[in-house]
């Protein structure tokens, strides 16, 4: 089977031999890092190190895609972030917020020149050397405005501004779309399959339905419209109140977390006429995390009689998930042919 075109027919709703077993967004766990002999930090900022340990991801789980970068938080670099990683952890400590205000936000007009950029595309470079030949997908993952301004800006003052005047807000995420625009830009030239972009801050617990119709949902779109390959967008959490929304937002995929019912998600893509492709959506906790071989057949069965048309997790894979339990959800994709 040609991984890649089973993928690509499956988001353009041209129909697949199989249905595909992708995590949107990326995959990083600590047995993958003990595998490569690396850490964190080095398999952010080496090529190399970057390349294997994202293509072990498909060597070792079977998922039917590779994704670069590793780390949710690399765009920030670019902007200044301060980030440590602590020996023994893999999960980042944020030191410094690089601007106190919106106010005093700026924005790198060099912005894919900075931070893991160049290592990104080096990485990109030995991937498909490697496995262009075996027509693995690459996916290449971008930050939505949103949730990069809530990194790079104290949450706290955002929510002030949400309840009072978003109008600032507003002014920052065209801002910050405009470098974003660069980053797509960025990955149609690097020769990416699919560009998934990870917004987990615009969830309904934070953005209101009709905030994310009115500040949201057009930045996403365009960055869709910029992409030269099939688009998926991925947002964290209970959806529900904005699932309209996001599928008015016209991306080719929607990855869903374990809160919202793939029946309901379908009726509702069908009333409003949308052929975006549901993405998802195997709990990452207590499935993936912690489940059993049985639980995971379950889950992931579960998803697939509901009709899910993209087999993943829910959001992203807790970094002390054993390899042996996302293989797994391949399995059981395989056992329910």
């Amino acid at each position: 089977m040609n991984l890649k075109d089973n993928l690509i027919n499956v988001l353009k709703g041209k129909g697949s031999e199989i249905t595909p077993v992708v995590a949107f967004p990326t995959v990083l766990t600590t047995q993958l890092l003990d595998m490569a002999h690396t850490t964190f930090d080095e398999a952010c900022h080496d090529a190399d190190k970057m390349a294997e340990v994202a293509g072990s991801v498909y060597e070792h789980t079977g998922l039917e895609a590779i994704t670069v970068p590793l780390d949710l938080w690399f765009e920030s670099e670019s902007f200044g972030y301060v980030v440590e990683r602590q020996e023994g952890k893999i999960t980042p400590k944020v030191c410094v917020a690089p601007f106190k205000s919106v106010e005093e936000l700026e924005v790198p007009r060099d912005f894919t020149c900075l931070g893991q950029f160049p290592v990104i595309e080096k990485a990109a470079s030995i991937l498909h050397e490697r496995y262009d030949d075996k027509d693995v997908p690459l996916v290449g993952e971008v930050t939505g405005a949103f949730t990069l301004l809530t990194d790079l800006v104290d949450m706290g003052e955002i929510i002030k501004m949400l309840n009072s005047d978003y109008l600032g807000i507003d002014d920052a995420l065209e801002e910050i779309n405009t470098v974003l625009l660069d980053e797509v830009e960025f990955y149609n030239d690097i020769g990416v399959d699919v560009i998934v972009v990870n917004d987990p801050s615009s969830t309904s617990r934070i953005l209101k339905p009709d905030l994310f119709e009115d500040l949201v949902g057009p930045y996403l779109s365009e960055l869709y419209d910029a992409m030269n390959v099939p688009g998926v967008l991925h947002i964290c959490g209970d959806t529900r109140p904005s699932l309209e929304h996001m599928l008015s937002c016209g991306y080719d995929g929607l990855s869903i977390s374990q809160e919202v019912d793939i029946t309901s998600i379908s009726a509702l893509r069908e009333e409003i006429g949308s052929n975006t492709m549901i993405c998802g959506n195997v709990a990452i906790g207590e499935t993936l995390l912690m489940g059993s071989a049985d639980k995971i057949l379950e889950d992931s069965t579960e998803c697939l009689e509901k009709g899910v048309d993209i087999l993943g997790p829910s959001c992203n894979i807790a970094y002390e998930t054993p390899l042996n339990n996302i293989r797994a959800m391949v399995e059981a994709r395989n056992s329910y042919l």
